[in-house]
């Protein structure tokens, strides 16, 4: 891939270094169920270039052998994307898992989840909550302190009051609308461009299981670009949280 395509956010970055701002850049993986070549090449791609990933894990699907491969990619660090990535949206709303229906019903889920993912995991599971599709209902937000949550991940930009802290993806490496497919370089370079303009955070957004071969290219040549600029520095979904980045 031509790393021309990615000079707008190249020159971004120029203009964030000589402002003499870092930009953190995070990277969160969605829809993980089991150890398949296509895991194991996002954490080849994000361990050349030393970008810790937070994966989401879906519960209910989940498979045993994750838990070993996670504790042999300790840069990989999973926490829960909602119970089994169903949709209970009522006819002619855009689909969710959480919500639709009782909050009770939701939320003895979430923990049925949360349990699976402990006896998996152990203390390495994280305390971030991933609601499948990014969406959530409102309703449910007050009530997730109490459910064990730390914090909650989304995709920006969420209008929702939240008591927990939120960390939000800027940048869907899959064009959705556009057939499933990897988003153009140029449309990758614009959106870091703009998230760089307004802000010192870039959270990638990736689904492994969802690339082709335009998703793979672009990440890793969005991957190179960030890697070798100076204003970039790569750093984990707890380190941000917990405010130490």
């Amino acid at each position: 891939m031509n790393h021309a395509d990615f000079a707008p956010a190249r020159d971004a970055l120029d203009r964030a270094h000589a402002d003499g701002r870092r930009i953190d850049v995070w990277l969160r993986d969605d829809d993980c169920v089991a150890v398949t070549p296509a895991l194991e090449r996002l954490a080849s791609l994000c361990g050349d270039v030393g970008l810790p990933i937070l994966l989401a894990v879906i519960p209910a699907p989940a498979e045993d052998a994750l838990a070993p491969w996670v504790a042999a990619h300790p840069a990989a660090v999973p926490c829960q994307h909602g119970f089994r990535h169903a949709n209970h949206a009522p006819a002619g709303e855009r689909a969710r898992e959480l919500g639709g229906r009782a909050v009770e019903a939701v939320l003895g889920e979430l923990a049925q989840g949360r349990e699976k993912l402990k006896a998996l995991f152990g203390d390495a599971l994280s305390g971030v909550l991933v609601p499948p599709w990014n969406r959530i209902d409102a309703a449910l937000i007050p009530h997730l302190p109490g459910a064990g949550y730390a914090a909650l991940s989304c995709f920006a930009p969420t209008p929702d009051a939240s008591p927990l802290p939120r960390l939000d993806s800027d940048l869907d490496i899959v064009d959705w609308r556009g057939g499933r497919v990897g988003r153009p370089p140029g449309d990758l370079a614009r959106k870091v461009a703009g998230v760089v303009a307004g802000g010192d955070r870039l959270g990638v957004l990736t689904h492994h299981l969802a690339h082709d071969g335009a998703a793979w290219a672009g990440l890793e040549a969005l991957l190179d670009v960030l890697a070798a600029h100076p204003a970039v520095r790569f750093t984990s979904a707890g380190a941000l949280l917990q405010g130490s980045a």
